[in-house]
């Protein structure tokens, strides 16, 4: 092979100056729209890891007309769902670093199978885990992703999650936890409702979530009634209903 012929069969993908101008492009809130989604079609077109990690930064930003924002993100999880399986690990470094998931976990279910997509957002929840981040809502999101069917591949981690000290983070694990629960599911959520005697927020969709299904209270009763606040209340079954207004 000639020097020629390297030179031109080798794929460096763009420069950093190209990069960088295309991502400035494309996350100027105030910028020309044609401008800001050629820029997204540059970026991937060159779909390199760094490329498809700036096309993402398009997720970051919100543009003062809502309707644009709204197609501009739409267009770029059509762009990284072309890219197909090289956009899958830049979006699962995303998810794990980043606030603003909801387009991007998109983007990854029209990607992956069901069974790669479950496999991928429990390793990013299992990372995020029930400790600190600075964007607890991002938890939320990919819970609210979670199809039932994933249920036995997700339990251990949801429970842990369950464990979270932010409320909304919390509710969510409890509300996916209830659709497919099972007794230790059952008792998780009551000793989840007992430890929070600080959290109103919490002890009331717990509640809420046992008056749906009717789940009895057995093996706690005495504490459960110690604990449960008006307009709660326990039947000579131990199951709990809300008085009316």
């Amino acid at each position: 092979m000639s020097i020629l012929d390297s030179l031109f069969s080798r794929n460096t993908g763009p420069s950093a100056f190209r990069l960088r101008r295309a991502l400035k492009h494309a996350t100027e809130t105030h910028g020309d729209p044609a401008t800001r989604v050629a820029a997204l079609d540059r970026l991937a077109g060159w779909a390199t890891p760094e490329a498809i990690a700036a096309l993402l930064r398009r997720f970051t930003i919100q543009v003062p007309q809502g309707s644009m924002d709204l197609e501009e993100k739409q267009y770029t999880v059509r762009l990284l769902a072309q890219i197909g399986k090289p956009a899958v690990e830049p979006i699962l470094q995303y998810l794990r670093t980043q606030g603003e998931v909801t387009w991007p976990v998109r983007a990854l279910r029209e990607i992956l199978p069901p069974e790669e997509f479950h496999r991928a957002l429990k390793n990013v929840l299992d990372r995020l885990g029930s400790g600190y981040t600075r964007w607890p809502e991002a938890k939320t999101v990919l819970i609210a992703h979670l199809p039932d069917e994933a249920f036995p591949q997700m339990r251990e981690t949801v429970l842990k999650i369950l464990e979270d000290e932010n409320d909304d983070v919390c509710i969510a694990a409890a509300d996916y936890l209830a659709r497919s629960g099972d007794d230790e599911v059952r008792e998780r959520l009551i000793e989840t409702f007992l430890n929070s005697e600080s959290r109103p927020r919490v002890r009331g969709r717990i509640l809420d979530l046992f008056c749906d299904r009717e789940w009895p209270v057995k093996g706690y009763r005495k504490r459960v009634e110690e604990a449960i606040p008006e307009p709660f209340y326990l039947t000579s079954r131990g199951t709990v209903k809300r008085r009316s207004v």
